[in-house]
């Protein structure tokens, strides 16, 4: 579901606008039209409308959470509607245009802070103050969308970035699996040091020995962590970040910035403990894959990959992500948010607050034996007892207990703050049309990281940030 969020920020929401996308069907199921609108209302119990993207076992899922809240609020129906694609957001902002936005709806992570600037949105923050809720007491910062006294959305189900490694890769290299620990993870000189270790050749080799065929690699210590959500936070671990904490100056090639830039590229030109840019293209694509299989040994790669070796029944170590000088992660979610015109609802905002406490989401999980896609936001679920031995007992193929330990850390560690693709304006356009060529080159060889970005200026772009 977090890729799926991360798509409609970096492609649709470039070029929709609160005034308008063209509508689009989508696909319109259970309670779409207007017609089934007014057979729920004519039922005698209160009407709540929500929209969501969720497809296939995620819709199932949102579903059965409707199910839950419905049968512990037997006045109240939940009226859904599922889209998926690109024509969610489309019909979203023809919605808006029109005045006539559900109660509760996903947004993706991009648009929530923009949209309720805009007035798109309800401010969530009298509704919390009338139920004497903190909901910083409550939920993670990283997924509660605040701008000044404002809350525009919560969210559900939070994503982070983590160091996955194959655990007998590394007991054969003798190396000691990182910590739990997220406040003491490896340094990036220790991370680089034991992903040479694992790398060996086909006559069992390592880099820096002599005899070593970086043609002939059988094992790779690990793979280059090129995309932007996996080396945003890696700047973060480095003092640095895409842009200044202000958002009005261009960050990733400060000097700290161009540290972390070239040593990712390093580890496949200088270090040769990663396989190339056109192999990770090519035979190295499924990185989760190679890990399994022992081609890889170590990558940084997203909290949700953990479903994916969960699922296989594969064993996989989880620890927070080496840091350059401080330990630090980012985190991020889609936004649940309330139309303004719902203001008045009170189902609504106990539908929206149902439908954010993970505790719900755990609840559902283990009443229909499906496994949970994102890591939990709710803090209460972090208990250290029955809460969070719910969350744990919910993975049931593989003892997680461990791994779902890492995770909480890294989620509570106070240099894990929220990613700069919520809170930094013109997000895409400063990344994707400006950062992301120049960095390929980088990651190629063809120019080192100051060549590349040394001289960027994006200040005609660079808006300042939604906070």
């Amino acid at each position: 579901m977090f890729k799926k969020s991360l798509a409609f920020l970096l492609g649709t929401c470039m070029v929709c606008s609160l005034a308008g996308c063209g509508s689009s069907s989508g696909g319109q199921k259970d309670g779409g039209s207007d017609a089934a609108k007014k057979t729920e209302s004519s039922s005698g119990k209160r009407t709540v409308t929500f929209y969501s993207w969720s497809e296939n076992a995620e819709e199932e899922f949102d579903r059965a959470v409707i199910a839950e809240f419905e049968k512990e609020n037997p006045d109240v129906d939940v009226v859904e509607n599922f889209m998926a694609g690109n024509g969610y957001l489309s019909k979203i902002n023809t919605m808006a245009a029109a005045d006539s936005m559900p109660d509760v709806f996903k947004l993706p992570e991009g648009n929530v802070m923009e949209w309720g600037k805009k007035g798109a949105l309800l401010d969530l923050q009298p509704l919390y103050d009338k139920a004497g809720i903190k909901p910083e007491e409550t939920m993670l910062k990283s997924t509660i969308f605040r701008s000044g006294d404002s809350i525009w959305g919560g969210g559900c189900n939070v994503a982070t970035i983590a160091l996955y490694y194959n655990k007998d890769l590394l007991k054969e290299a003798g190396i000691e699996f990182p910590t739990t620990d997220a406040e003491n993870p490896w340094s990036w000189a220790e991370f680089v040091e034991n992903a040479k270790k694992l790398t060996k050749d086909g006559n069992g080799k390592h880099p820096g020995e002599d005899g070593f065929d970086s043609e002939n690699v059988s094992v790779y210590g690990t793979m280059m962590p090129t995309d932007w959500v996996l080396f945003t936070p890696l700047l973060y671990t480095n003092g640095a970040g895409i842009a200044s904490e202000d958002g009005t100056k261009l960050n990733i090639n400060s000097e700290k910035g161009l540290e972390v830039i070239q040593s990712i590229a390093d580890l496949s030109l200088v270090e040769k403990c990663a396989p190339s840019v056109a192999m990770a293209k090519g035979a190295f694509a499924d990185k989760s894959t190679m890990l399994m299989n022992g081609q890889v040994a170590m990558i940084i790669d997203g909290s949700w990959a953990l479903s994916n070796y969960h699922n296989d029944g594969y064993d996989v170590g989880v620890a927070q992500i080496p840091a350059f000088s401080q330990a630090a992660n980012m985190s991020w979610t889609g936004g649940i948010c309330m139309s303004p015109k719902a203001a008045e609802n009170e189902d609504a905002f106990n539908f929206y607050r149902y439908y954010t406490d993970f505790n719900n989401a755990i609840k559902v999980a283990e009443a229909n034996k499906v496994g949970l896609g994102g890591l939990p936001h709710t803090l209460d679920v972090f208990d250290g007892g029955e809460n969070e031995e719910h969350w744990k007992a919910s993975f049931t193929n593989i003892d997680e207990s461990q791994n779902c330990e890492a995770f909480k850390n890294i989620l509570n560690q106070p240099g894990t703050r929220v990613g700069e693709n919520i809170t930094l304006k013109n997000f895409p356009v400063i990344v994707d049309n400006n950062i992301t060529p120049l960095l390929d080159k980088v990651w190629l060889g063809e120019q080192s990281a100051s060549e590349a970005l040394g001289s960027l200026d994006v200040s005609s772009e660079l808006q300042g940030t939604w906070n």
